[in-house]
């Protein structure tokens, strides 16, 4: 596993001493490495890249206001973030054998089984009747497809949003695995994921509490955007959701939050 990182950071070394060269430069400075890390990439980082900027075309992401039943995701296409909106419709079900899921967006086996466990977490925690509802979940222009359980906060809170008709921050984006009992999980990813969010002009980023070590950027970055570790789907909702009813929602949620809920302030780095 080191050996991999320092090859890349080998490659990084000898691609900044080649600008400052050809520069005519005395000393490979920052700003030299700066420039090699945005030059020296990888066929398959090209190929990722060059979907993120074509997906840009078409991007559906909203920055601004809330909405109902809509998340800013975030994910990792190579060693590049990107933010997939997710969002979420509750129907009522017309079937005798009770309500389903449908989610879309070409979901890998891990994905689709995240999906399946935040049935559990909505139920336990909004006391709602799942078998009344059809929930469909689109994780939308998902080309490239969704693989991982890394969206399991964002999918949970696009699904009780629109069961409670709850808006959702859209100057917000979150990245995280929850458990059936409600704890955030730990992620790959977080650092690209936070650049991806920064570069679009969010304001707020939820990350995992056990994350926060992880996060390794230049202060110019993050005096551009709050980081907000959490640990409890709780915590999750009370920054992400807006309104009058997010109040009684949290209220409802705290008589079911385990023991290992515990207060985590915003990173000061963020302010």
């Amino acid at each position: 596993h080191y050996t991999l990182m320092l090859r890349d950071l080998g490659g990084l070394i000898r691609a900044a001493g080649d600008i400052a060269l050809k520069e005519g430069a005395r000393e490979t400075d920052a700003k030299h490495v700066r420039r090699a890390r945005r030059l020296s990439r990888t066929l398959e980082q090209q190929i990722a890249d060059r979907y993120i900027e074509n997906k840009k075309d078409y991007e559906v992401v909203r920055t601004r206001g809330a909405k109902i039943g809509q998340v800013n995701g975030l994910a990792v296409i190579g060693n590049s973030g990107i933010i997939t909106a997710i969002a979420a419709e509750a129907t009522r079900s017309l079937s005798k054998q009770g309500g389903s899921i449908i989610a879309t967006g070409k979901l890998g086996k891990i994905a689709k089984e995240a999906v399946q466990n935040v049935s559990a977490i909505v139920k336990k925690y909004t006391d709602t009747d799942l078998s009344e509802y059809d929930l469909h979940i689109q994780f939308l222009q998902a080309y490239a497809g969704v693989e991982g359980d890394s969206a399991s906060i964002s999918v949970a809170t696009a699904v009780i949003s629109a069961i409670e008709g709850i808006p959702v921050d859209q100057t917000v984006a979150m990245t995280g695995s929850l458990s059936v009992r409600g704890e955030v999980m730990p992620v790959g990813g977080v650092c690209p994921k936070i650049e991806a969010a920064i570069d679009a002009g969010i304001k707020k980023v939820i990350i995992p509490a056990a994350n926060l070590g992880d996060v390794a950027l230049e202060k110019r970055k993050l005096k551009k955007v709050e980081i907000i570790p959490v640990r409890t789907i709780d915590q999750v909702l009370e920054h992400a959701l807006t309104g009058d009813k997010k109040k009684g929602l949290l209220e409802k949620i705290k008589k079911f939050i385990p023991e290992f809920s515990l207060d985590v302030q915003p990173s000061a780095a963020g302010r």
